[in-house]
């Protein structure tokens, strides 16, 4: 508990955008070994499980990010174009 309320405490003092921190992400078998829930407030925290965070660490999320503090990806779109030659050129191999 006390490791969240520093990670909040340096967050708040840290942030560039001057947020306030709302939430903190861990894994979920940290939520498990702790004995804490999803939805629990520690330190003026809410606990979020989140398997994006790797064990052992967590993240604080803040007011001031746009999203909520939730990571949103851009859809990657990749197009496919088959080049077929109508010609054919001969190639030669060595001097």
């Amino acid at each position: 508990m006390q490791a969240v309320c520093q990670a909040k405490e340096a967050h708040d003092k840290s942030c560039p955008w001057g947020g306030k921190g709302t939430e903190v992400h861990m894994a979920w078998f940290d939520l498990e070994r702790l004995g804490w829930e999803e939805g629990d407030v520690i330190c003026g925290l809410v606990v979020v499980g989140d398997e994006t965070v790797a064990t052992g660490m967590m993240r604080v999320t803040c007011d001031a990010e746009g999203d909520g503090g939730g990571k949103t990806e851009d859809e990657e779109v990749v197009e496919t174009v088959d080049a077929v030659s109508t010609e054919r050129v001969p190639l030669t191999v060595g001097n």
